[in-house]
């Protein structure tokens, strides 16, 4: 009887070592397969993180018939490019779940954020409904001086309705001023309380009459400087947009967030070029972006990260919208243009833009910064 059990009790450590066998062998087995599989393309998710562009759409006013101006967009446009979005699988985030994925470094696929300036009745009489249908977030940035003040701007109550059904408001100063011009026989000292004003009474006003929270500034015109920005964080923003005309890629700097302008003839063919572009990577750029200088002859360029990934019979400039005719250095991988006289640099805010074609892929590769010459 004993031996019977013993033999039993074999049979079964027997079984269940072949079953632990078997289970270590198909354990090792889809670890291989796990391995070689990540061996294949070791850099993918890299790449894609890397690679990740996050546009900030710029829209202004709308309109359901013929377009007055280059900024009053047709409404039925308006809800094709959102269409795009949707149809293409794009995450339209607001501005502060992009603040959020900025801090935490993790960011959904394809994000899109969209933003509306300046305050016009026209964002809630046709863009919110359309925005509320497509259950899409969206940031108006308004200039406190120019609302309830006619029937063509925003009321408080439909800005605070608006922000009940998850618009979020940002800053967009007092007035509307260009920030960085000074007034005839303003101090220094004169000119910066000014400014400051502009930039920390508006978001006072804006959470005093609408109960939210307002994290960010954009700045009128997309103008700024050192001064601007110090202000800016100083009054408790906590991002500073521009209109840079540039996607941003990471890593992003939340006090230089790049804007694209959407005007009326944005046709669904460029509104999918706006979103594909991607950024083009350099060591350096000049004159440093924000800087205000007072040389008329500087040498407006940047220094590329990697030129082996672009087609460099593409490369173009543009300054303040003009094309140039640039420069490539090979050895230092410097693409310039220094202007001679008499056509020097005017005294006034420019947007220098390089872009480029991606070797690999044909896209369009941008960057694009601002300086100002006094």
């Amino acid at each position: 009887m004993k031996d019977k059990k013993k033999s039993c009790l074999q049979r079964l450590m027997i079984g269940n070592k072949n079953t632990r066998l078997a289970f270590i062998s198909l354990t090792l087995i889809v670890l291989f397969i796990t391995v070689s599989l990540a061996a294949e393309s070791p850099d993918v998710s890299e790449y894609r993180y890397h690679e990740l562009t996050i546009p900030i759409l710029t829209y202004h006013k709308f309109c359901s018939g013929e377009s007055p101006d280059e900024y009053t967009i047709n409404i039925a446009q308006f809800r094709e490019h959102l269409d795009y979005l949707k149809n293409n699988d794009y995450r339209v985030i607001s501005l502060t779940r992009l603040l959020e994925c900025i801090e935490n470094n993790f960011f959904p696929e394809k994000p899109v954020v969209i933003t509306i300036d300046d305050g016009f009745k026209s964002v809630y009489s046709l863009a919110f409904p359309i925005l509320k249908e497509y259950n899409y977030p969206a940031t108006l940035y308004l200039y406190t001086d120019f609302v309830g003040n006619n029937s063509n701007q925003l009321t408080w109550s439909e800005i605070k309705e608006m922000i009940a059904e998850g618009i979020e408001i940002g800053s967009h100063s007092l007035s509307h001023t260009n920030l960085l011009n000074m007034k005839k026989g303003e101090s220094r000292s004169d000119y910066l309380n000014r400014i400051n004003k502009e930039i920390s009474l508006s978001k006072t006003i804006l959470e005093r009459n609408t109960a939210s929270q307002v994290l960010s500034f954009a700045y009128p015109y997309g103008v700024y400087s050192e001064d601007i920005k110090v202000l800016a964080k100083e009054a408790g923003y906590k991002a500073l947009l521009n209109v840079n005309s540039m996607n941003n890629s990471i890593p992003i700097n939340a006090y230089a967030l790049n804007r694209q302008i959407i005007g009326s003839d944005c046709s669904v063919a460029q509104f999918q070029a706006i979103l594909r572009e991607k950024t083009l990577a350099v060591n350096d750029i000049f004159p440093p972006d924000g800087i205000i200088i007072d040389n008329q002859s500087s040498t407006v360029g940047a220094v590329l990260n990697n030129p082996a990934n672009i087609e460099l019979n593409s490369l173009y400039m543009r300054l303040g919208g003009a094309g140039l005719h640039c420069t490539y250095q090979p050895e230092q991988n410097k693409v310039s243009f220094t202007p001679v006289a008499p056509k020097l640099l005017q005294k006034r805010t420019w947007i220098a833009q390089i872009t480029a074609r991606d070797s690999e892929t044909g896209q369009r590769r941008k960057v694009a910064w601002l300086f100002t010459v006094r």
